[in-house]
């Protein structure tokens, strides 16, 4: 016995001992066989920028952040796919030009006093942000009592939000006054010289005519050219930078759409058919479809040219409870019953007053204040004046609150049901998305017999038969067709559509055809060339509708696109230049047996053109196209002139100048300031991405998004 209770009593130690020897091994075994990655923060960086690694917990704490920041200013409790997204983009922007400015800053002194900030917010120069925020929309000026009130108040806010808005708009004001001073310090040292303005003059102020002859290069048969890979190799040392590429995949698929079966068609109409006699029975239309349908309740009441096309002649004139159907529309079983007649009027003619909650308003206080202004009105006073004093629907105040007459359709729904159904000159309040309305009905049109359906619909949709029968075709797919070469020769043996998808970037959110591709696109970033796509090895993605099977079939990394990959290219190119240098030496031939223009243009087969009022900064020149090396010379020779031929985009050309005109008297002094002008424009821009390019920056949102 008193074995046994020393076991029971230690019996916790040992599994503890048990179970932590055991986790230590696995711990250890992971560490080994991965190289250490369990104490390693690499697994959780999202970037590298300037050397420095971010990881992404900090990433994800500033996303939260601007998407509560985002809420609090929408009123939304929850964001789009959409809005979600621009966010993303907005908060890696922003830790990018951080983490890029930040050591410059520092380098150079670049700081925000508390000074500065009490300056821009309350002082003299108002940041515009402030501004933005704070300007009274009656008298269109800064609300100085509104911003002190507010700076007084937000941290009494016990949910936190306008404390977390205030440090944000903080933060922004400061990130770009930072920016602003940065880029000061740049343009401070930007210049022209009276040289280079005299040279943007010259350019600017000189006007050339001249005539001309062209010939294509694509009159140069391509069997007269010979192109070696030397050819292409010397060309493509000489012009890589002209291939520079960003990483993409490119991918070849096929898709299994799961479709709703015959005897899903069946299943869903006899579904509706059983259902028909409890909903003709049932009390309550609305509940009824709330519970059993997949179409929302409609509660508006039309005429009948308002009516769907296959209604309005069997069920306008019928008896209310009356059902037709069921019909199909839209792949769904539709059962439509007659719910409700009413003889209401087309239009009304209304007015009314919007109130807004203010920060320091709730519903309650609303309702309140919206009881005080009917007692008002019902006394007697002016609606016009109210609304102008109370409104927040400034287009109305201007008629008094007025909105005119409208249709049922033309108004949100609960305002719409309010109206039409109100008395007239009786006062009512209604909620809406925009606030709290009061409401009244000063005319109506003549009364006419309207109609409200109730539609039971039922939606025809796969079953998980279908969807197991589907997936079952597309497991079979894969689990014959492991490489590219079986792939390709199974599609084209079963007919099947090979549809392509190129240029795949790895953040890329969207590919055309396919729904939430997100988890495919990660996957294809870790599959080889000619390799099947997979996800935690299996190669079926279901999106949506469909099951995707696909292969890798380009990989293009970032940096110098390789000789193969753009070998075909380099050969047009090639091709191009030779070519050129044909017609260029067969013009050279004429000129030196005979050096006038149109002698030139009857040896070439050729017809002399004419181009007036070139100057250098022309896009184009008549009867050539967009030729700027034509333009470059042209603009920089004598008057009486002719040229060398001259190798263009798509001919080789031949001119002959016969007038230069230059504007007298430039202002070079002016020249000088709108070139200073222009260098100094760019700064914002460009020195920011100068410093992003020299960052080198590491993008690995793609891992976790």
């Amino acid at each position: 016995m008193a074995t046994l209770e020393k076991i029971r009593n230690r019996a916790g130690v040992l599994v503890a001992v048990v179970i932590g020897m055991a986790l230590l091994a696995f711990i250890l075994g992971d560490f080994l066989n991965s190289g250490g990655a369990l104490f390693s923060n690499s697994q959780f960086e999202i970037a590298e920028i300037a050397g420095k690694s971010i990881p992404y917990q900090k990433y994800q704490k500033e996303l939260n952040d601007i998407k509560e920041i985002t809420k609090f200013t929408s009123g939304k409790s929850s964001l789009d796919e959409q809005t979600v997204q621009k966010i993303q983009q907005q908060t890696w922007n922003q830790i990018v030009r951080n983490y890029v400015l930040e050591d410059e800053y520092d380098e150079l002194g670049v700081d925000i006093s508390s000074k500065e900030l009490w300056d821009m917010v309350q002082g003299e120069n108002i940041h515009p942000i402030i501004t933005n925020l704070f300007t009274d929309p009656e008298t269109g000026q800064l609300n100085n009592v509104q911003v002190i009130r507010f700076l007084k108040t937000y941290d009494q806010d016990p949910s936190g939000q306008q404390k977390a808005y205030w440090l944000y708009v903080e933060n922004q004001m400061v990130q770009e006054r930072q920016f602003s001073k940065y880029t000061n310090l740049i343009k401070k040292g930007l210049f022209a010289t009276s040289l280079e303005a005299k040279q943007e003059a010259d350019f600017i102020n000189k006007t050339v005519d001249f005539d001309f002859i062209s010939k294509n290069i694509n009159t140069i048969a391509d069997s007269l050219v010979k192109v070696t890979s030397s050819d292409l190799k010397e060309y493509y040392n000489n012009h890589q930078n002209d291939y520079k590429q960003t990483a993409s995949r490119s991918i070849e698929y096929i898709t299994f759409e799961v479709i709703p079966s015959e005897s899903d068609k069946q299943e869903t109409e006899q579904w509706i058919k059983n259902i028909e006699q409890d909903f003709i029975n049932t009390d309550s239309d609305r509940d009824f479809i709330s519970l059993n349908g997949d179409i929302a309740f409609n509660n508006s009441y039309y005429k009948q040219d308002e009516l769907p096309e296959q209604l309005k002649d069997v069920i306008f004139n019928e008896s209310v409870g009356f059902v037709y159907g069921p019909y199909f529309d839209n792949d769904t079983y539709i059962l439509a019953k007659l719910s409700e007649v009413k003889n209401l009027p087309d239009s009304v003619k209304a007015r009314h007053i919007l109130l807004q909650p203010t920060q320091n308003e709730d519903y309650n206080q609303l309702m309140a204040k919206a009881d005080s202004l009917i007692a008002l009105l019902k006394n007697g006073a002016n609606f016009a004046t109210i609304a102008r004093n109370n409104s927040s629907d400034k287009a109305a105040n201007e008629k008094g609150g007025d909105l005119g007459w409208f249709r049922a359709n033309q108004m949100v729904t609960p305002f719409s049901d309010t109206c039409f159904i109100a008395k007239k000159n009786e006062y009512k309040i209604v909620a809406t998305q925009f606030g709290l309305h009061i409401v009244q009905v000063t005319d109506k049109a003549r009364k006419e017999r309207k109609v409200k359906l109730a539609l039971l619909g039922r939606k025809l949709e796969p079953s998980s038969l279908t969807y197991q029968h589907t997936y079952a075709q597309a497991s079979k797919f894969a689990g014959n067709n492991h490489t590219y070469e079986d792939f390709l020769k199974a599609v084209e043996t079963e007919g099947l559509a090979k549809k392509i998808a190129n240029n795949i970037k790895e953040s890329d959110q969207q590919l055309a055809g396919l729904e939430n591709p997100r988890e495919l696109i990660r996957s294809i970033y870790s599959t080889d060339e000619e390799g099947l796509i997979k996800s935690q090895n299996n190669p079926i993605f279901e999106l949506n509708n469909k099951f995707v099977i696909g292969f890798v079939s380009e990989i293009n990394e970032e940096g110098i696109a390789s000789f193969e990959q753009i070998k075909q290219q380099l050969i047009v190119q090639v091709k191009k230049n030779k070519k050129a240098a044909i017609i260029a030496l067969e013009m050279q031939e004429a000129i030196n047996s005979d050096n006038n223009l149109n002698s030139l243009a009857e040896k070439l087969n050729t017809e002399v053109k004419v181009a007036n009022d070139i100057t250098f900064r022309s896009y184009s020149v008549p009867n050539a196209g967009i030729e700027p090396n034509l333009v470059a010379v042209a603009t920089s020779m004598e008057a009486d002139q002719m040229s060398a031929p001259i190798k263009g985009e798509n001919s080789v050309f031949v001119i002959k100048l016969k007038s230069v005109r230059i504007q007298e008297n430039a202002n070079t002094d002016l020249q000088k300031m709108q070139t200073q002008t222009q260098f100094q424009n760019r700064a914002n821009y460009e020195a920011f991405e100068a410093l992003k390019e020299t960052a080198n920056i590491v993008d690995k949102r793609s891992k976790f998004y």
